[in-house]
């Protein structure tokens, strides 16, 4: 009996502290429990700090807003943060929550974050990308140098994991 009395009183402190960061807009009255929403919201955060291993990072800075009765659902981006809406035809818990995962993510992306991710992606697709034929053509293909003194670049580029990978640039062999 005393663990349900603490679970419904973390409920409800729950839902007053997140009551601000999730807004419900339901102008048709469809059929949603709000405190089971703030709860899965809240939950939701939670998760995605522990997962992103960023507590505190969503605590009271990530709003969100959940539109009922709309067609088509959809979750949409509404400010550069990833504070956002998602449209439901109906209260569906899972539609909720995966919505509120993928907005949770965008805003745990922050600028820098993506920034440094994006810089990372390019960097690892210039070292393993192929090379058109027309580029072939025009600059020749790269020679492979086998020799042992080798800088061992292949074979760190086949890690895809591997971070700042000092390969020297190939040679070209001129086309005749």
């Amino acid at each position: 009996m005393l663990t349900w009395h603490r679970t419904t009183v973390f409920v409800m402190v729950a839902s007053s502290l997140v009551h601000s960061q999730l807004v419900i807009e339901n102008p048709k009255h469809l059929e949603i429990s709000e405190p089971q929403a703030q709860t899965l919201y809240l939950t939701t955060t939670r998760v995605m700090e522990e997962e992103f291993r960023s507590p505190g990072a969503l605590e009271n800075k990530f709003r969100m807003r959940l539109v009922l009765g709309q067609k088509p659902e959809r979750f949409t981006i509404d400010d550069p943060s990833g504070n956002g809406s998602i449209y439901l035809e109906k209260w569906n818990e899972g539609k909720f929550a995966v919505a509120a995962m993928r907005l949770a993510i965008q805003h745990l992306l922050v600028p820098e974050r993506q920034k440094r991710m994006l810089e990372e992606i390019g960097r690892r697709t210039r070292e393993i990308a192929p090379v058109s034929a027309d580029r072939l053509r025009k600059e020749g293909a790269p020679a492979l140098s086998l020799s042992d003194d080798r800088d061992d670049c292949f074979a760190t580029m086949m890690n895809a994991g591997t971070h700042g990978v000092n390969c020297k640039p190939a040679v070209v062999v001129p086309r005749r």
